[in-house]
């Protein structure tokens, strides 16, 4: 701290009482922005150290440092005679992904991928080019330094079918315990509802969104209430279907990635060698075994390095499949199609699922009691968030209140629905301008939703299909690691998705009659799209066509290099993660999970992080403490 406030500001507090005050004021200031800035919050880039080691120095090379590597550098490196690379194609968390509140404006910049969906015309087609964009977090933590920071860890039944597929060791009961050890609740949590579904002393800290815009919540668990659907105070609890608040990567009002919770207390730790912006090219392979990768440097160097033990792909759901099938193990035709010499044929890249979002469906009303904008209110946000770590810029107002619903049985266990919020409050137009760019839509798209802003508040309740029937797919466009894969998202092609969809609406039509949202005089508003004119705004051939606008990802790809047995001709990994058919080399990251989890996708990648390097430690005969 002292460092960086050293080169910030040279000024004491001396003078005359108000000068005094003055510069107490900015110091404050500046030490409130140096605990953001703090470049040593990360470990530092070991590149020229790790370059002076010996090829076969590295027990372990991890690829990718995002929300699974940043785990596994962390628990691999607790074993001190073990020397851990751990190599990320971006650098470290910028200042802007700290605040909760900007995590729209972090997609398309330089610490995302800004990866693009192959136009359809079953969806998307509402945003530009009708590409959908897919986020994903180009830095040290991944998508965690980007995402919305929600923590939820899915249900049952997600891991006891895993399990009841043929990953023995993949069930519920076995997954909790890394699911808790994870996890860093806040003690009164524990103290309150118990240590069963909580868990606490793990690295990653779990606190309440400090929104200071409660409306949207209160509005919503009135009408929740009204309906005498279930409320829970907390999400996460062993009841999956109802409205509740869900704990988020989220302490003091600054965002935890999962860089800065693992790594950050180990991040000078000498047998941990960290390089940034560095990528890899490809494996090295001698047969059908990895023996180490191929790195293209910062400046430009090609370089080798070699493990004695393993090579851990942990490069997300879209970069680890492609490390694979450049290495010559993926898809047979596809690769000779590219000029790629064959190592093993396997299906890497199928399998490929996603949570579809449906981002038009919008309740306006006029909050008659809310303050006048400030034209200053960038500034006051600013200035409330750097002194205290509270207000707008703390929170991602709305994001922590979720619903799970099932549309075809409102009585049943399991939900098929998750509701997401937000709040555009009237007349903000640099909200409805993120909002807009974060997802690409179109001009009329955009020039549509600050139409409405200009005249309304606008609460978006936007469905998210939880178990999708419709499986996609990636695919090489060429031979070279910078050119993108093709992603086939393929949404919508059962229509069963489209279904369910369309009956979520149900769920809100039922909320349009609370007398809570009838008080408010809340109103569900139609959205004017072109191509949709022709039908009757209260039909179902309107919504259809709505949706197939304005569905979009929600960035939870996952199930690219599936885990199953041998005898499943659709999986990549076994349930040690080991890839079939290749010896030393292992995918510990989300494209592993064989069908996608009843909610958002970090928190069982985490835990997927964590089952892994207990694998690796019991493959090498060290115990693991649970």
């Amino acid at each position: 701290m002292n460092e960086c406030l050293s080169t910030s500001c040279h000024s004491s507090a001396s003078g005359s009482d108000n000068v005094s005050v003055f510069l107490l004021l900015i110091r404050s200031l500046l030490m409130a922005q140096c605990e953001l800035t703090n470049n040593q919050n990360y470990p530092p880039d070991r590149t020229a150290e790790a370059m002076e080691k010996a090829n076969g120095f590295f027990d372990f090379i991890i690829v990718g440092g995002g929300s699974s590597g940043s785990v596994l550098a962390r628990r691999l490196s607790d074993i001190g005679d073990w020397n851990i690379l751990l190599i990320e194609r971006g650098t470290d968390p910028s200042i802007n992904s700290d605040l909760p509140a900007l995590l729209l404006l972090l997609q398309s910049t330089e610490e995302d991928y800004n990866y693009k969906v192959k136009p359809n015309d079953r969806y998307c087609q509402g945003m530009r080019h009708k590409q959908c964009i897919w986020a994903k977090g180009k830095a040290l933590g991944g998508s965690s330094s980007i995402n919305a920071m929600l923590h939820v860890t899915g249900t049952d039944r997600d891991y006891d079918l895993w399990a009841a597929i043929g990953n023995k060791g993949w069930a519920y009961k076995d997954v909790r315990p890394y699911l808790r050890k994870i996890e860093n609740y806040h003690p009164d949590i524990v103290a309150k509802y118990g240590d069963e579904f909580y868990g606490t002393g793990g690295p990653l800290t779990l606190r309440s969104y400090n929104y200071s815009e409660s409306g949207l919540h209160d509005i919503l668990s009135s009408a929740v209430k009204d309906l005498d659907w279930p409320y829970m105070e907390l999400l996460n609890g062993g009841k999956y279907v109802g409205y509740g608040k869900v704990y988020g990567t989220i302490d003091r009002g600054v965002r935890q990635n999962v860089a800065r919770a693992y790594l950050t207390p180990i991040k000078d730790r000498k047998n941990l060698y960290v390089i940034k912006s560095a990528q890899v090219t490809s494996l090295l392979m001698k047969k059908n075994k990895a023996i180490g990768v191929r790195v293209t440097l910062k400046d430009g160097r090609k370089v080798k390095f070699e493990s004695k033990k393993e090579v851990i792909l942990s490069a997300g759901s879209i970069a680890t499949p492609q490390i694979l099938m450049l290495s010559g193990i993926g898809p047979k035709e596809e690769l000779k199609a590219q000029n790629i010499r064959v190592v093993a044929d396997l299906p890497v890249g199928k399998n490929l699922q996603d949570h579809v979002i449906w981002l038009g469906v919008y309740l306006t009303y006029v909050n008659k009691t809310a303050p006048q904008v400030s034209p200053h209110i960038l500034q006051d946000w600013a200035y409330e968030f750097l002194t205290r770590r509270s207000g707008e810029f703390a929170t991602a107002g709305g994001v922590d209140l979720l619903g799970f619903i099932n549309t075809k049985d409102p009585a049943a266990k399991y939900p098929n629905i998750e509701f997401h919020h937000s709040l555009m409050p009237r007349n903000q137009p640099f909200k409805a301008n993120a909002f807009s760019k974060a997802f690409n839509f179109d001009d009329n798209l955009t020039d549509e939703l600050n139409r409405i802003n200009q005249e309304s508040d606008i609460i978006m309740v936007c469905p998210v299909l939880l178990n999708p029937k419709s499986v996609g797919k990636l695919k090489l466009q060429t031979s070279k690691v910078n050119d993108h894969v093709e992603i086939h998202a393929n949404y919508f092609d059962k229509r069963e998705d489209i279904d369910v969809m369309l009956e979520s609406l149900n769920s809100v039509r039922a909320l349009l009659n609370t007398t809570t949202f009838k008080k408010l005089g809340i109103k569900l508003r139609p959205l004017n799209i072109p191509k949709c004119a022709k039908y009757n705004t209260e039909s179902n051939e309107y919504w259809e066509c709505n949706l197939r606008h304005t569905s979009a990802s929600v960035y939870h790809p996952v199930g690219t290099c599936k885990m199953g047995p041998a005898d499943d001709k659709t999986a990549v990994v076994d349930s040690s993660l080991k890839v079939h058919g290749i010896q030393n080399l292992r995918v510990i990251d989300a494209s592993i999970m064989p069908i996608i989890t009843s909610g958002n996708t970090h928190a069982p990648t985490l835990m997927i992080a964590e089952k892994g390097a207990s694998l690796i430690k019991e493959e090498w005969h060290i115990k693991d403490e649970l």
